[in-house]
């Protein structure tokens, strides 16, 4: 053997060969050994598996640290990490694991040198009490969807919290469903174990304690989105109940258990309106008109903006009566993108609520302009930092994109039933739709309707067209694309010839581009995707068939949530449509509207002057 073969660069090689994918190994191909998934393992779409390490789930780095540690301490981390071991084998299967002796609570802390077995299964991480800035799960949370609805604690400040032991316990449930979140963001599947881990928290949790207010919803988006609409139904619902119970939407409960801690008591603000947020997208995205939380006297402040909450320099809260007076106030007062989007969702439901709910023989416009002075009076109040969602690094105000994409839906849904732009029946397919109203005659006024919802959708399409790296918003804005997207194929069915045609049929494409970036982990959302193109097969005539409504009819068959598995099961049925309204039947519903309304940020001419669709 030449000297060349035993060099120590030779040696460090082979044992780095031993890290290698499951896959890659049995093939015997190069792997660059990365976690969860090798480069080769992700562009071919592998399951990418790693052996089980010898070294108890920790990598060299981590190894090598513990062997620093002085005997004593050692001994101690193995006998409760033994204690922990063998209390979880005399328990069921994905069962949550016992608490660490003396910390009471429980943090797992998955390194970067883990299998990937480890990285979906709880039972199989290894236990720290300290080392939440090491949990690549936690991470993958605020990473990837923390700053969709951003109303837990920033990081930084849960792990200083976690760090009080007395504190460690309350904290449990919510870690788990951080967890939970992280390994969809990461894996883009489904994990049973972690489900499993999730509600052994919840069952163990004080049921009054308001941790759990933020603990359900949370768990609830991730079971919509994920086509377990009557078990997101079921969370919600509590969240509902034990946020109004508790009177989270009082300026008091803030200040009652958030304490001496500014962040705290912000997240705690934070908490109650993204309640009433996410409330308002179910009714949207399911079509329904009426929420028991539009009525509750809120006193609760307004959040402050995102970077002032990552700093912990939280300001002075402002009231939700000096936003809605916004219009009169003699100084320059300044507003965050959370208290906008609130502004928007309030806009969406005065408007949904004022605006006619079938279209009937006499002209409903006067009741429409008043729907429209609330959409038309949020947009035109608007500062000129708030127009400018993307900066110039090129970060997008997440919360201001979602509140334009809601105020623009809103003018579709309101207007479409009053326009040019009819209903086709194949929409009915759609999850994101309602019934479409009845035909009625065309009025005088109905290029004006035409005018708005184009002028909408044209807005919702420079949203969607933002010069971004990847296309990475809430799974709540999919019904919003939806609405618009169905209303730009009824343009060019009917309206569009040409060159207007073509631009259109172009937009189209990118939209079904978005839904399938948000469908790529969001099952729900992908059915949606294929539910578009059912319908625009049909509306331009991309085919000889017809699409019946009995072939891709909607279903109200739930799967079950102990049906899948982290590796080898299978999430729900993405084909299957699901009877929303029935899902929800508390919500009333509002088929003329087709579940959302929307208002865009170009300037609209709110005078109604308009008499003709020329130069769309």
């Amino acid at each position: 053997m030449t000297p060349t073969n035993t060099s120590p660069e030779r040696k460090g090689r082979a044992v780095r060969s031993s890290l290698a994918c499951l896959p890659c190994r049995s093939r015997h191909l190069k792997c660059d050994g990365k976690r969860p998934c090798c480069s080769r393992c992700a562009e071919t779409a592998r399951d990418c598996d790693y052996a089980r390490s010898r070294r108890g789930g920790l990598n060299r780095a981590a190894l090598a640290e513990r062997r620093k540690r002085p005997a004593g301490v050692a001994g101690d981390s193995n006998s409760q990490s033994s204690s922990r071991i063998r209390q979880g084998e005399g328990s069921t299967s994905r069962s949550r694991e016992a608490d660490s002796p003396g910390g009471g609570g429980l943090l797992y802390a998955i390194s970067t040198g883990d299998d990937a077995a480890d990285f979906a299964s709880p039972a199989a991480t290894r236990v720290h009490t300290d080392a939440m800035g090491s949990d690549t799960l936690v991470d993958a949370y605020y990473a990837q969807f923390h700053r969709f609805h951003p109303f837990i604690l920033p990081q930084k400040q849960l792990t200083r919290l976690y760090r009080d032991p007395s504190t460690q316990s309350r904290l449990r449930p919510l870690l788990a469903i951080l967890r939970l979140i992280g390994c969809i963001m990461s894996s883009r599947r489904w994990s049973a174990s972690w489900k499993d881990h999730v509600e052994a928290c919840f069952a163990e949790a004080p049921p009054t304690d308001p941790m759990m207010v933020q603990c359900r919803l949370l768990y609830s988006m991730v079971l919509f989105w994920y086509g377990y609409e009557a078990d997101a139904k079921r969370e919600m619902d509590m969240v509902v109940r034990l946020a109004t119970d508790l009177r989270v939407y009082l300026r008091e409960f803030a200040v009652l258990h958030g304490g001496e801690d500014a962040v705290l008591r912000e997240s705690w603000r934070r908490t109650w309106w993204m309640v009433y947020i996410i409330d308002a997208y179910y009714a949207g995205t399911l079509g329904t008109n009426k929420s028991d939380l539009w009525d509750i006297d809120i006193t609760a402040e307004l959040p402050c903006e995102e970077h002032e909450f990552e700093s912990g320099e939280i300001p002075k809260p402002k009231s939700l009566s000096e936003f809605e007076s916004r219009e009169f106030a003699l100084d320059s007062t300044s507003f965050s993108s959370f208290a906008y989007l609130i502004g928007a969702v309030r806009c969406m439901a005065l408007a949904m609520s004022t605006a006619p709910k079938s279209a009937g023989k006499q002209d409903p416009t006067h009741i429409l302009q008043a729907a429209d002075s609330f959409l038309d009076g949020w947009r035109l109040l608007l500062p000129k930092n708030r127009k400018e969602i993307i900066s110039k690094s090129g970060e997008i105000d997440e919360l201001m994109f979602q509140a334009h994409s809601l105020i623009n839906i809103a003018t579709i849904a309101i207007h479409r039933p009053f326009s040019d732009l009819k209903f086709n029946p194949v929409e009915d397919v759609s999850s994101c739709a309602r019934e479409p109203p009845a035909d009625t005659p065309v009025s005088d006024s109905a290029n004006i309707h035409t005018v708005r919802v184009l002028r909408s959708v044209e807005a919702q399409v420079r949203l969607l067209a933002l010069p971004t790296r990847r296309f990475h918003h809430t799974p709540f804005v999919t019904c919003m694309i939806s609405g618009g997207t169905l209303a730009l194929l009824s343009a060019c069915r009917v309206l569009l010839q040409g060159k207007d045609l073509a631009i259109a049929r172009g937009q189209i494409r990118m939209t079904i581009g978005c839904l399938l970036a948000i469908g790529e982990v969001w099952p729900r959302a992908a059915r949606n995707v294929r539910e578009i193109q059912i319908i625009a097969r049909r509306v331009l005539g991309l085919e000889t068939g017809t699409a019946s409504k009995s072939e891709t009819s909607r279903s109200s068959d739930l799967p079950s949530l102990s049906d899948g598995e982290e590796q080898g099961g299978t999430a729900p049925d993405v084909d299957a449509p699901v009877n929303d309204t029935e899902i929800f039947p508390s919500l009333e519903s509002i088929d003329s509207l087709g579940g959302w309304c929307n208002l865009s940020d170009l300037d609209l001419d709110p005078s109604w002057g308009l008499n003709n669709v020329a130069g769309f």
